[in-house]
């Protein structure tokens, strides 16, 4: 017994659109990595520059020595103090000055243990300063005024939590904008990479389109003309033959392409698939003058009257190449049976009502069947070079996709193919 294989197809569209959109989130992060980690190193440079170094009171201390006649200052830390303008005075233990050096002249000689103590922490007078206790002695440094900020830092626990709190949704949002930003240059690139193909194909296909047309009109010439042998006459038929091949295979070239990235303007209308149906398989019955073609269309009472909103002439090109499939590459030597069945799809309650009505339209043949390499193609998504054997299957799907449909491909048990399309009824 022959396994049944079939597949259900998506548009590759939301896929590539996610690849991309993937790449450029990425991008985009790691943009905005590099250039917060570069502020940084910037700022880092910036700030070395502009801290302001200053002298401590241990590297003064140790420079100066105790004369008879009090306090010596080295040269070099003289000209170090001038150099950074800091000005240095030693007190005691109970605060009075033993030395000082560049002192501002607004600061007292002695002072408190309080006014020590506010010294260790904030300024005195303004001046930013710095002690160190050496012995009983301390040694005050300090700078200009309005040189250094110095204030204690403190937060509480619940501050500190609200903090974490605040950095974790910083830390959402600016995900957040990343990837809408990501959507936004996608959305762009996407769509600026299909009108590009779209006109570089509508393009070389108007170039193409002017001298086939002077071939086909010179090649039907030949061919109607008695005086010719009748073997040139055939040449020209062949001619005439491939011209056409060729001008069918441009038409759907733009149809493909126009179907792929949504360019194809569908002119939305309500019909009947039942009466598209029907006049498509009419036609091709009436024009099987050898009656090889033996074709029987059953349509369920209840889906006469289903109406879709669809492009009629677009449906209509799908039927016809699911039946022109059948007949050029069943594969059988007999005659071509084909059945065509439509029919409300029996679901659920739930599901009906979350998917909406749907109706089924299932193309059957008694041929050889699609091969694994057609099934293979088929169900890829991806852009693979043109293959004749497929190109009208792929337009049936693209058809089916673009009026948001569903359509599997498959082989029968019994032998032969089978197409079911699926759509969702107005």
């Amino acid at each position: 017994m022959k396994k049944v294989r079939d597949y259900c197809y998506r548009s590759g569209k939301v896929a590539r659109t996610f690849q991309y959109g993937f790449y450029m989130t990425v991008g985009i992060a790691l943009l905005v990595v590099a250039l917060n980690l570069v502020f940084f190193i910037v700022s880092g440079f910036v700030y070395v520059k502009k801290d302001v170094s200053r002298l401590g009171g241990g590297e003064v201390r140790e420079e100066l020595t105790a004369t008879e006649g009090g306090y010596a200052l080295s040269d070099e830390m003289e000209r170090k103090l001038v150099e950074e303008e800091q000005w240095a005075m030693l007190l005691d233990g109970e605060g009075r000055e033993l030395w000082s050096y560049r002192k501002p002249a607004e600061l007292a000689d002695t002072y408190s243990r309080a006014d020590i103590a506010n010294m260790t922490r904030w300024y005195l007078k303004g001046y930013p300063v710095w002690l160190r206790v050496w012995d009983d002695e301390i040694m005050v440094v300090g700078m200009e005024k309005d040189t250094v900020w110095k204030y204690p830092v403190e937060f509480s626990i619940s501050w500190m939590d609200y903090l974490k709190q605040v950095g974790f949704y910083y830390f959402l949002i600016n995900i957040a904008w990343i990837v809408l930003l990501a959507a936004f240059f996608t959305r762009r690139f996407m769509r600026n990479r299909e009108q590009a193909r779209i006109e570089w194909i509508a393009g070389i296909s108007h170039d193409i389109r002017t001298p086939l047309s002077m071939v086909m009109g010179y090649a039907d010439t030949l061919e109607q003309n008695g005086e010719l042998s009748e073997e040139a006459r055939q040449q020209a038929a062949v001619i005439l033959h491939q011209s056409v091949v060729m001008k069918e295979l441009i038409a759907d070239l733009n149809l493909t392409s126009q179907l792929e990235y949504s360019m194809q303007p569908l002119r939305m209308e309500k019909i009947r698939p039942a009466q598209a149906l029907r006049s498509v398989a009419a036609a091709f019955l009436n024009d099987d003058a050898d009656g090889n073609l033996q074709m029987e269309v059953e349509i369920d009472a209840q889906a006469e009257q289903i109406m879709l909103r669809a492009d009629e002439q677009l449906l209509q090109r799908a039927f016809r190449n699911l039946i022109l499939n059948s007949i050029k590459h069943g594969g059988q030597s007999e005659a071509v049976e084909i059945r065509i069945k439509m029919q409300e799809e029996r679901r659920r309650l739930i599901r009906s009502l979350r998917n909406g009505d749907r109706f089924v339209i299932r193309f059957e043949d008694n041929g050889a069947g699609y091969s694994e390499e057609v099934l293979r193609r088929l169900r890829d998504n991806k852009k693979n070079d043109a293959n004749p054997n497929i190109r009208g299957l792929e337009i049936v799907k693209k058809i089916v996709l673009a009026h948001g449909g569903k359509v599997r491909f498959g082989n029968r048990e019994e032998g032969g193919s089978f197409c079911e399309m699926r759509f969702v009824r107005s």
